[in-house]
Formats: structure tokens, sequence, C-alpha cells
């Protein structure tokens, strides 16, 4: 009897298809999610302060009651820096299983023996993690300066305004890469997402732990930046040209967070390479 060779054979069909391979791999990661009535459950619930401060216009430029709170730009910066706890949780959920699953099920190389590239493959389930963390930060802040833009029935709040629609999407942007580039390396660490969901809080919680203790101990303010949800925060507070909330330059900041993006990146990078089937 003729014996056949079962083992593994790379792909070698002609590559034909279009650029956007990685959507595929987006689209099923989203859709998979949605599906999950705990995860849908915890998005409306990240849009409730959307929903206040919607009011919240509508009181204070509808009613006239302008005292009531003040639109100017610290109003959209509040909203943003409100919804880290939600951006939190929701990168956990969506984007601990992202590549830890694969790497538990073996699933990289079925990937990879595809028409799928590692950058398609990469830039797929990076795609999921910024799509759910986009939905309650960028989305709505946009949405929010739409409205406030809407209820005043003058041209004098855009003439004012207008470019706070830059801050809210420079934020978002910083929000939503930092958070989805961290939890994808981490999961990219692990072959079980529950335990790169406990690293991100060990990141976020103890940096913020670190940052409060040290600096009781040595009384200073000096080492805020130790805290990624401080370096966040005085990005922010920088952007929108509000006062400063730390005692730190906004350069170090800045330098923190592109850098952890940065490292995050080349973990990802270096560990799907690790696995990929070579030719």
């Amino acid at each position: 009897m003729p014996i056949h060779d079962l083992s593994y054979q790379h792909w070698a069909g002609q590559w034909t298809s279009h650029p956007y391979r990685w959507w595929v791999i987006t689209r099923q990661g989203i859709a998979l999610l949605a599906k999950k009535k705990s995860f849908l459950v915890l998005l409306f619930l990240s849009l409730i302060p959307f929903l206040v401060r919607c009011v919240i216009l509508y009181v204070a430029v509808v009613m006239g009651r302008i005292g009531f709170m003040k639109i100017d730009a610290k109003f959209f910066e509040d909203f943003l820096t409100q919804q880290l706890f939600f951006t939190f949780i929701i990168s956990i959920y969506a984007g601990a299983g992202l590549i830890a699953n694969d790497l538990k099920a073996n699933a990289l190389q079925i990937y990879l023996s595809k028409a799928i590239t590692r950058r398609d493959y990469l830039i797929g389930k990076l795609g999921v993690a910024v799509f759910f963390v986009t939905l309650p930060t960028l989305l709505p802040g946009l949405l929010l300066f739409l409205l406030a833009a809407a209820f005043h029935s003058d041209l004098e709040f855009l003439q004012q305004n207008a470019w706070v629609v830059l801050p809210i999407i420079g934020l978002s942007l910083i929000i939503i890469f930092s958070n989805a580039l961290i939890i994808l390396a981490l999961s990219s660490l692990n072959r079980s997402s529950r335990f790169a969901g406990i690293f991100f809080a060990a990141v976020i919680f103890f940096s913020q732990i670190l940052e409060s203790v040290l600096g009781a101990l040595l009384r200073t303010g000096s080492l805020a930046w130790l805290a990624v949800r401080n370096d966040i925060v005085q990005m922010g507070d920088v952007m929108f040209g509000s006062r400063l909330s730390f005692q730190v330059s906004p350069w170090v900041c800045g330098l923190l967070l592109a850098g952890l993006m940065l490292g995050s990146v080349w973990i990802i990078h270096s560990r799907v390479r690790a696995v990929e089937v070579v030719k």
C-alpha cells in the first residue's frame, strides 16, 4: 500500500486576496464576544456615564441652567478619565484571551499555515481589543461634543471649543492603545486568559499602589509617573489645557506610556514569531 505523508505542510498557494485579511480575525473576535450576554451588560454599564452627561448637557444648555455645570474642555476631559475604570474591565474581558487561548489550543500554527501573515494575525487580534475599548471612549466622547454643539442655538460654542475635538481624539487614542497593547502583550505571555487578566490588573493596580506608598514614605508627589493611570490623566491635562493633576513633567508621563506601548509591541511580535511556522 502507498504511504501518504500526513505531516505538516506549509501553505504554498498564491496570495491573491486583498490586504485586509486581518479583518476576518477581527470580525470573528467581535462576533464571539458580542454573543456573551455578560459582556454586553458590561458595555451597557460603561455607557451610563455618557447618558448621565447627556442629561447634564440638556439641563445646563437647553433648560438654561448654565450654572449647573460649565460645559467646557474640562467637561469632556473628565468624561474620558472617568471611563478609565470601564476600559480596564473591558480590556481584561475582551483582550485577555485573544492570544492566550490560541497558544493554549496550539492554534497559531493553524492561523499561520493559511494565507495569513504574522502581521495580519497581530493586527486582527489588536483590532478586537481596539474596537471594544473605543466604544466607551472615542465614540461617546465625540458624540457628547456633537450634542453640546447641537444643543446651543448659535455658533458661539463651536467657535470657542472646536479645538476640543482634537484632544478628545488624542486622549481617547492614548487610552485605547495603551490598554489594548498591554493586555495583548500579557495575553501573548500566557496560555491562560485568567492569568493574563490577573497580570494586567497587577500592572494597573500595583503601579497605583506603589506610587501611593512611595509617595507617602518619601513625602513627594514627583513619583506620580509610576502609576499608569496617572500618566494618562497627566497627558489629558496637557492636551485639554487643564491644570496639571500631578507634580511631574508631562514628558516623563508621555515617555513612560510610549515605552509601555512600544515594549508591548515588541513582546507581542517576539512571542508570535517564536511559534511562527517556518517554511
